[in-house]
Formats: C-alpha cells, sequence, structure tokens
C-alpha cells in the first residue's frame, strides 16, 4: 500500500495530517503483514498504530486486553468517530455480549476488543474459528511475559491453548518492555521471528531530575516551593496515607484505591475539568486518563521501577510544551521499598504452610470455603499483607479461588415495633412466626435495640435452614423488621488443582520473580543517582538505540554545563573528605559536612574539610558524590549496620 494512500486514510479516519514519530512504519509493516512488537511509551500514540491498519483492511481486529476500563474509553473513544467497536467482557451484560459476536461474525464490528478470561468461552472460540479476525493485537503485552512488571499467568495462559489464532498475524503492543521481556513475549506468542520496533521514547520537552531530601519535612518543602507556580500537577506518593496527608496540607485533591466509587469520579473529574488542578495520588489514578496539558508530575518517594516511573512521568506534557519530571529521593525511600518487595514476595515455606492448612480445613469439611482470616489466625510469624499478597499468587496459579458466601453475609437486624408487641407463642406456627417469636426472645433477653450477626447465626437461633432464614428476611424485611446486609464475605477454597497433596507452585519461578524485582529496585536507585543524562538513562534501559544523544534539559545535563570547570578540583576535595573520615559515616552526614552544616558528631564539625564545599548546594554536593561512585573513586559498603562511603583502594 503506498504512502500516499496511508496518509489519506490517516486524515479520513482520524483528521490526522501526518504521524507522529514512528507511528507510520508500525502502520506500513502491519498493513504488510508483517508480526510486530512495538514499544512506545505512554502517549506516543500506539492505538493508533494497529486501529488504523485494521480500518483500511476487510475483516475486523481482535484486540486483546487486560484493563477493563481502559477497553471501554477505547471503544467509546471508537464510536465517537462512527467507527464501529464493540468490547465483551466480565462487565458488560449477556445480552450484550450476545450482540457483539454477532456483530462481529456478520461484518458489522471493526474492533472487537476482549478480556483474557473471554476465552473460556465456547461461543467467542467459535467465533474465531468460524470468522477469524484480520490482525490480533496484544496490549499490555508485557503482562505476558514472567519478566514483565505486571504479569498475569491467566493472560499468558491463553497463547498456549487457542489453535484457532495460529495462522494470524500478530501485533504484540506495550509502554514498558526492556529486551528481556520483548523477548519473553515472543516465545509466549510463540512468534520468534516477531519484529521489534522500539520508539518514540525521547521526549525532548520533558525535564527530568532528582531532588535529595533528608527527611518527610524536605519533601513537603521543596513541594510547597513547587507549587507557588500554579501548574497542572500530579503528586504520586507511594501510599493511600502520603495521599491524604498532601492533600490535606497543600489543599489539593486525594486519589486512590480506598475511596469509594463517586469520590474517585470526582477527583478525576475535578483533574481533567479544573484549568490549573493539583491531584495527590497513588498509582490508581493515571489509566486512561488523556490530559494533554499536565506541566509536573512529582514523586514524592520512588516507585518500585523505572518502567512504572516512567509510565507516570510521561504522563507530563502530551501537548509538547515544557514540563518538569521530579523525584524527591532519600534513602528511607529505598528501605520502603525493601520491606514492599518482601511483603510481595513471600517465601516459599509460607505457600507450604498455607496450601497444608487448606488442605486439612478441605479434608475436615469437604468443599466448605474458609475465610482468610481464619487461615491468617492460625498461621504466626507472618503479618496480614504477606499472607494476602501470597493468597493472591495462589488464586494467579489456579490453585484457589475466592468465593463469595450469600448464607454467611453479615447484616443488622432490628424490629420496628417493640419486641414485646411480638407474639411469642404464635398461631399457626410458620417458619415466619417462628422466627419472629424467637428472635423477639432474643432480644428481650439480652435488651438489645438492633443485633449485628450473619444469616448462620440467625438459622442457629431460629431453628431454620439458612436459605429459609434468607426468605424470610426477603418476606419481612421493612415490615415487621428491617435487615441490613453490609458487604457479603468473601471466603476461599481450593480448585480441583489446589487438592493434589503436593504444591503446584514452582518455587524457582518465585525465587526469578523476586530476582527481577530487586534488580528493578536497584535500577531505580541508580536511575535517582547516575550523573549521566537522566532521560539517556530511561530511554537506554528500554533498548532505544540513541547514541551520544542528551537531553540538555535535566538536572544532570544542566550541572554538567556549569560545573566543568570546577569538576575535578570539586572531586579532589570530596575524596579528600570522605578519606579523612575512613568510612565512620554516610552520604547525608558526608554531603551535610561539606556543606558547613552542624552535626552532633565532632568528628565531622571539627573536620578540615567542613563547609568545604559550602558555596554549592547540597544537591550539587550530592551528584558529584554519585559521579564518584559511577567512576569507582567511592564505594558504598554496609559496614555499620547502615550504608558508609569510603574511597575505594
Amino acid at each position: 500500500m503506498s504512502e500516499t494512500e496511508i496518509i489519506n486514510a490517516l486524515k479520513h479516519f482520524f483528521g490526522y495530517d501526518e504521524f507522529r514519530h514512528a507511528q507510520e512504519e508500525v502502520v506500513a509493516r502491519l498493513l504488510g503483514r508483517e508480526d510486530l512488537c512495538v514499544v512506545m511509551p505512554t502517549g506516543a500514540g500506539k492505538s493508533l498504530c494497529y486501529q488504523l491498519p485494521i480500518l483500511m483492511r476487510p475483516g475486523y481486529g481482535l484486540v486483546v486486553s487486560p484493563l477493563i476500563s481502559l477497553m471501554k474509553d477505547q471503544v467509546d473513544a471508537l464510536n465517537t468517530k462512527n467507527l464501529s467497536a464493540a468490547c465483551i467482557n466480565s462487565a458488560i451484560p449477556f445480552s450484550e455480549q450476545q450482540r457483539a459476536l454477532t456483530a462481529a461474525a456478520n461484518g458489522l464490528v471493526k474492533f472487537l476488543y476482549v478480556a483474557p478470561e473471554r476465552f473460556r468461552s465456547s461461543a467467542f472460540r467459535n467465533l474465531l474459528l468460524n470468522v477469524p479476525p484480520s490482525i490480533v493485537v496484544i496490549d499490555e503485552a508485557h503482562c505476558i511475559s514472567q519478566w514483565g512488571h505486571d504479569f498475569r499467568p491467566d493472560y499468558r495462559r491463553i497463547w498456549q491453548n487457542t489453535p484457532e489464532l495460529q495462522n494470524c498475524q500478530y501485533a504484540a503492543f506495550t509502554a514498558t518492555a526492556t529486551p528481556a521481556v520483548r523477548e519473553d513475549i515472543k516465545l509466549q506468542l510463540q512468534r520468534e521471528n516477531m519484529q521489534d520496533i522500539v520508539s518514540g521514547f525521547k521526549r525532548p520537552n520533558l525535564s527530568f531530575e532528582v531532588l535529595n531530601c533528608s527527611s518527610d519535612y524536605d519533601k513537603r518543602s521543596c513541594i510547597k516551593q513547587m507549587l507557588r507556580k500554579k501548574e497542572p500537577t500530579i503528586i504520586y506518593t507511594p501510599t493511600r496515607k502520603d495521599a491524604d496527608s498532601l492533600a490535606e496540607d497543600f489543599g489539593c485533591v486525594a486519589y486512590h484505591a480506598g475511596l469509594k466509587d463517586s469520590e474517585r469520579k470526582q477527583a478525576q473529574d475535578y483533574f481533567m475539568n479544573d484549568p490549573c488542578p493539583i491531584l495527590a495520588a497513588t498509582n490508581a489514578f493515571g489509566m486512561g486518563i488523556d490530559r494533554p496539558d499536565i506541566r509536573r508530575v512529582i514523586h514524592y518517594g520512588i516507585p518500585k521501577s523505572l518502567e512504572a516511573y516512567y509510565q507516570e512521568a510521561g504522563r507530563a506534557g502530551r501537548d509538547g510544551n515544557p514540563a518538569t519530571c521530579t523525584v524527591l529521593f532519600s534513602y528511607k525511600d529505598i528501605k520502603i521499598q525493601e520491606y514492599l518487595l518482601d511483603q510481595n514476595n513471600p517465601p516459599p515455606a509460607l505457600f507450604t504452610e498455607l496450601h497444608r492448612r487448606l488442605l486439612v480445613h478441605n479434608a475436615r469439611f469437604p468443599g466448605k470455603p474458609i475465610h482468610p482470616e481464619d487461615v491468617e489466625n492460625a498461621l504466626t510469624g507472618y503479618n496480614e499483607r504477606m499472607i494476602q499478597t501470597a493468597l493472591g499468587i495462589l488464586e494467579l496459579h489456579g490453585i484457589i479461588e475466592r468465593t463469595t458466601l450469600s448464607y454467611g453475609a453479615e447484616g443488622v437486624l432490628s424490629f420496628t415495633q417493640a419486641p414485646s408487641t411480638i407474639s411469642l407463642n404464635p398461631s399457626p406456627l410458620t417458619q415466619r412466626s417462628l422466627f419472629l417469636a424467637k428472635m423477639a426472645q432474643f432480644f428481650l433477653a439480652n435488651n438489645l435495640s438492633s443485633y449485628s450477626t450473619t444469616l448462620d447465626g440467625l438459622a442457629g437461633l431460629t431453628g431454620l435452614s439458612m436459605p429459609q432464614v434468607e426468605r424470610v428476611l426477603q418476606a419481612l424485611n421493612n415490615t415487621v423488621i428491617t435487615w441490613f446486609e453490609t458487604a457479603p464475605d468473601e471466603c476461599i477454597q481450593l480448585t480441583e488443582l489446589g487438592q493434589n497433596p503436593t504444591l503446584q507452585l514452582d518455587m524457582k519461578d518465585l525465587n526469578a520473580k523476586r530476582d527481577r524485582d530487586t534488580e528493578r529496585l536497584e535500577t531505580i536507585r541508580k536511575y535517582c543517582q547516575t550523573s549521566l543524562c537522566r532521560q539517556a538513562f530511561i530511554i537506554r534501559y528500554f533498548g532505544e538505540k540513541i547514541g551520544k544523544w542528551k537531553c540538555e534539559i535535566c538536572d544532570n545535563c544542566r550541572s554538567q554545563k556549569k560545573t566543568s570547570k570546577s569538576f575535578d578540583r570539586n572531586s579532589a576535595i570530596v575524596l579528600q573528605a570522605v578519606e579523612s573520615i575512613d568510612g565512620q559515616f554516610g552520604r547525608k552526614r558526608i554531603v551535610s559536612m561539606l556543606h558547613g552544616e552542624d552535626d552532633a558528631s565532632a568528628v565531622l564539625t571539627s573536620n578540615p574539610y567542613h563547609g568545604a564545599l559550602s558555596r554549592m548546594d547540597t544537591n550539587a554536593i550530592n551528584r558529584l558524590v554519585s559521579v564518584l561512585i559511577e567512576q569507582e573513586l567511592l564505594v558504598v559498603l554496609d559496614t555499620r549496620g547502615y550504608p558508609c562511603i569510603y574511597v575505594k583502594r
């Protein structure tokens, strides 16, 4: 297909006169029937790269995505342009799912977006067999890979068990795939010859910087100073508590998964519609957000990986105008992330013990689920978060499943009239009259105005079965009694796979995941401490070839321009100062000494190098120390229970 035809189609379907960087190459190669693994950062226009080829060819395109909310947003956007699209996922009513399948089979839909679980449906598999798609697009493809930062076993298993798609063209798209992840994506898709296109990571309008902060007070002081300039801003925080605290301190809006749906929607609407919003949010915020004029993204603490950081920071400056991406870094952040890494990677012994206890429960009560709290109470030496993580991993691997016990649901029972007015010897004796008599006696004996219990508890008090109790409550609610049901209890039970006496879990995979998470944390630490161009550091991590390119606007590039002449002299001062204290102190106190700040230790305040670099700010001294560590002139060793700096021998 000619370049002119492609440009004309771009104009016709999307109203654009030209492509963004690398989009045209992807479109042309997909039209040429190549299998591609495309890596482009958030905001680089990945969706158009596969949408345009689908529109230019007969048939429909199948787009597999694990993100239901983003799927809906894309379908709505296409339909707004009068481009026929439909989605099938668990949030869609069954009747709508059937209509979407029929429309695709009849050629009335160009885009069919589906969630991974759809491949378990025989009706969907029949569509693939009888009316195969023109192309299969795998969105968020890093989820397929065990090396990806958001690996999902269910998403991975699809490609091993769908022969209906083996002869289709494949296109994998992701914003966060390193070379190792890309190779694993190809392996899982059984497309070893799939070609890579890695592009678009250069964002010359984004200025990246890292500010070293010794405390939360310093971080908040930095934020206070930055917020003096009114600009659309996202402040990403590691925890919900931090988001709420910053929102209170700075009069901005919080967003996190702990808020009600209505509160999250209100916060999102505020961010999209206010001329100058400031949002303090966890990483729950951002997916599907397409505000182009975000001028500032601040990270209150380091994220767990460079992939996560670039995805969040990359939401700034999508309109092409200058924007700033700032990390407020402290060594405490590393410790917090190491703790979270431990919590998110439970030891093998916990999985073994969990499985053993669930097997014992299943033997005593066959087929009866158990409440997670009962499991937690039976275990010692592990906290709730770690146990919940382990249960989540067992669920991902199909060893347990979660279920809702409607009969065990909790609620609050009360009478709408005085219990003393209820007949305690009813005639005739029916399920309803028996229930009222027994509960009235119970209320009177215990002087209750209301009673929190479960359906199981009510069955025990009245002598009725739980199904009978449920029917009575439905019949009498809001008449003689009121029954306010709280959220039903979620329980767990072993699947058929989980009932195998031997735990079917590959511990090598779990250990490999921990190693990958550790490596990612080390990479984000290196990013925060590098003296090189920050954006070049990120781009090389994702495998895009850039040669000697530098952004020229990050803090390190700016600093190198200013300090190139005095670098050697200042380096010598730092090395001599570190030598003089012989590894007794860590980075923070050495920088403070060189800057001339007071210290409780006389070794530092009386040191001849105290204040030797007072003309430099602490961030500049920190960067200089980072350079010397990268050059292996200084080394960081944990010899005193905390990291200390030495001159390398």
